[in-house]
């Protein structure tokens, strides 16, 4: 259970690699903003474990269905989850966007690059146990992946000091 635990907050990291390469070290986004992220960000991150773990899984392992249900629906959350998303984007892009840009205008080229630098974190060896989390998590809706996705990378980054992708700490209420 922990090795799941860890290589589902791996994901979660690498879901959020972009965002981290991007980030400015004194800003927070807020935990619902950030699961907005992690949202939009899941189809791109299905697709680029598919392309790095083709050749080490089953054509009938549950990550190597293309356009299963669990794809289909991490599909339409992105698209829902696109206009906070963006939101996101354009605060760590901040001042790096020239000016008059719309964050919309590159909204293409996010979604390319994403499996990009996702397929460069990827290692063989761990396609199986991302298969399997990927198959554990098909009944969770993905509201509830984003908001774990983003509560195990606040955990995992409570002690870094030097996190380059800040999640807000929520307000006791």
């Amino acid at each position: 259970m922990r090795k799941t635990i860890a290589t589902f907050a791996a994901i979660a990291a690498l879901i959020s690699t972009t965002a981290a390469k991007a980030a400015d070290a004194a800003q927070c986004v807020p935990p619902e903003k950030a699961e907005a992220l992690v949202t939009y960000l899941l189809p791109a991150a299905v697709k680029a474990v598919q392309s790095k773990c083709s050749l080490n899984l089953a054509a009938d392992a549950p990550l190597m269905q293309i356009d299963s249900a669990q794809y289909q629906k991490y599909v339409s959350a992105a698209d829902a989850a696109w206009p906070e998303a963006k939101s996101v984007i354009g605060v760590i892009a901040g001042e790096r966007l020239p000016e008059g840009v719309d964050v919309d205008t590159l909204r293409p080229f996010i979604e390319a690059m994403v499996p990009a630098l996702l397929g460069n974190e990827i290692k063989a060896k761990d396609c199986g146990t991302i298969d399997r989390v990927y198959g554990l998590l098909e009944p969770l809706p993905t509201s509830n992946l984003s908001s774990l996705a983003v509560m195990l990378a606040m955990l995992g980054s409570k002690d870094d000091k030097d996190s380059k992708f800040n999640i807000c700490q929520p307000v006791p209420q």
